[in-house]
């Protein structure tokens, strides 16, 4: 595991930032979990032994130097060690320094010496100053110590948390994103790393990253996804089981979370409250970028798929037009073929093949054609009134042949008013509901047309006595390309599709249903519009 760049100074440097060996840095080294507390509350037992040891070095000095610089001069030198001891430990062994060297300095060597008592009035003043002013320098200087290590813990925090913003900025894909998440983040905290991304499959489930360097037991697993589902930390303080092994923060930026992210430290050490404030930052950073990913990757994928359907609608226009051409020849050449003379009975029933083989494959292409203008969002559609009886007399007799061994029953309400809609698009769309039915029903098996009036619609009905279609797929059958399993082999699954398109280009609604006692049904629901009057019949 990488060296933390938030634990490795304070850990291994002293107050000059130099590296302290041996027995004095033993007594020097502060817990890194106590680093960031303040100062009465971080000394620990080494500081007070630094502090009695200090002490005890300055008295030998006072004592070996005292017959040549007087006891006056002594309680200078105390000071002085004073000033010093508050550039390394914290106020509560400075308040034990300052007592002990005046303490001291009375008991040593003002006189009379050996004895707490202080006989002059001058000495008495300066123990009184020397008291004073030893705690008020010592308590500046710890100060101002505090202060340089909470600068410089900020300057850490910062220089973190910027390391982590330039190496997800530099990030090329969500593996790489990933990947500098869990180093950058085991870095700086000297952690093993645990992340969870959302199950696409199963929408409030996890999944947890491969790559990590941590795999959490189920207990810790249960604590992760409580952090997705409440969107905040949580960990084994906040759950009350103390056996469970790490901190885990939800990756949210305000919205749906983004996956959860997992810590379990080294042993000996916890996060303080700067510690757990700059995780927060790092998982606010983390998710940010982690929806930036998303949203590119959601934005390329966007792009493929729109250049795929331009694509395939280009293909498609380009080769229906070329299927026009030869079409038109070969219709041409058959109407050719009756004008030159009576045909045997063979020819006739060639010609008879070939046109039925052209009008089907003419539908195919026109239904491409149809499907193509509808995806490229080339309908306009021509609004006018229409009368619903005329419509449906004009479909059936331009179907001809088509409906050939099917009954048509007509079944159309008295009184319909008119309706608002472009009568090419809207005869297509009843068509190939009549030509559907007949491919997928018997011969011999009747079809029914209706319309009638339903509060402010007029519907248009065809049904059937057919099989019916498939439960599953009766909210899908109006999709492109999309054909039942017993659909006939040569159909491409185009007319539905068509349908649902031209009426709601005409601001209708299209549906499709099985019949109860067997068959199905299909409705069109227009708009009823009032019955406009003549231009002589004007008020």
């Amino acid at each position: 595991m990488a060296e933390s760049i938030l634990h490795e100074p304070l850990r291994d440097r002293g107050p000059g930032n130099e590296k302290t060996p041996g027995l004095w840095r033993w007594l020097w080294t502060v817990p890194a979990a106590q680093s960031e507390q303040p100062a009465l509350m971080r000394s620990g037992w080494r500081q007070y032994v630094i502090a009695v040891g200090a002490f005890a070095l300055t008295s030998l000095l006072n004592w070996w130097l005292q017959p040549g610089i007087g006891e006056h001069a002594a309680a200078l030198v105390y000071l002085l060690s004073v000033v010093l001891l508050a550039l390394m430990v914290g106020r509560g062994p400075i308040l034990l320094g300052t007592a002990l060297t005046a303490l001291g300095w009375s008991f040593l060597f003002a006189p009379p010496a050996y004895s707490f008592h202080i006989a002059g009035f001058y000495d008495k003043m300066m123990f009184a100053t020397y008291f004073l002013v030893a705690l008020i320098i010592s308590q500046l200087t710890a100060r101002l110590r505090a202060e340089r290590l909470a600068e410089q813990q900020r300057e850490k925090h910062a220089t973190a948390l910027y390391l982590l913003t330039r190496e997800l900025a530099s990030a090329t894909d969500l593996a790489d994103t990933l990947g500098k998440i869990v180093r950058q983040v085991g870095q700086t905290f000297s952690a093993e790393v645990a992340l969870w991304l959302p199950d696409a499959a199963k929408p409030g489930e996890l999944v947890a990253y491969a790559a990590s360097t941590w795999h959490p037991s189920e207990p810790d697993q249960k604590l992760a996804v409580r952090a997705f589902a409440a969107s905040e930390p949580t960990g084994p303080s906040k759950s009350g089981a103390s056996a469970l092994e790490g901190l885990y923060w939800s990756l949210s930026t305000g919205g749906s979370p983004a996956g959860v992210l997992g810590l379990r430290l080294q042993p000996g050490l916890k996060l303080s409250g700067q510690q757990m404030e700059l995780a927060d930052h790092f998982a606010r950073q983390i998710a940010i970028a982690l929806d930036r990913q998303r949203l590119r990757d959601a934005e390329v994928n966007s792009k493929l798929l729109s250049e795929s359907e331009r694509l395939g609608r280009t293909l498609l226009n380009s080769v229906s037009h070329e299927l026009r051409t030869p079409l038109s020849a070969i219709t041409s050449a058959v109407s050719s073929l009756r004008t030159l003379g009576p045909l045997s009975p063979a020819q006739s029933n060639l010609t008879r093949e070939i046109e039925s083989a052209s009008a089907r494959l003419n539908r195919v292409v026109q239904g491409l054609l149809s499907a193509a203008r509808l995806q490229s969002g080339q309908i306009r559609p021509n609004l006018d009134w229409c009368d619903v009886a005329e419509l449906v007399y004009a479909t059936l007799r331009n179907l001809g042949k088509m409906l050939d061994g099917h009954p048509v029953e007509r079944r159309l309400a008295a009184g319909l008013p008119l309706v608002k809609a472009d009568s090419v698009l809207l005869e297509q769309a009843l068509g190939n509901l009549l030509a559907n039915a007949a491919v997928h029903t018997r011969a011999g098996t009747p079809i029914e047309i209706g319309a009638r009036l339903e509060g402010k619609e007029v519907v248009l009905e065809v049904a059937d006595r057919g099989r019916g279609l498939p439960p599953e797929q009766v909210a899908r059958i109006f999709d492109l390309f999309q054909r039942t399993p017993t659909a006939k082999p040569g159909g491409m699954g185009l007319g539905l599709a068509i349908v649902k398109g031209f009426v709601e280009t005409q601001g209708g609604q299209v549906r499709a249903a099985n019949r109860p006692d067997g068959g199905a049904l299909f409705e069109i629901r227009l708009p009823a519009g009032e019955t406009p009057l003549a231009p002589d019949e004007s008020p």
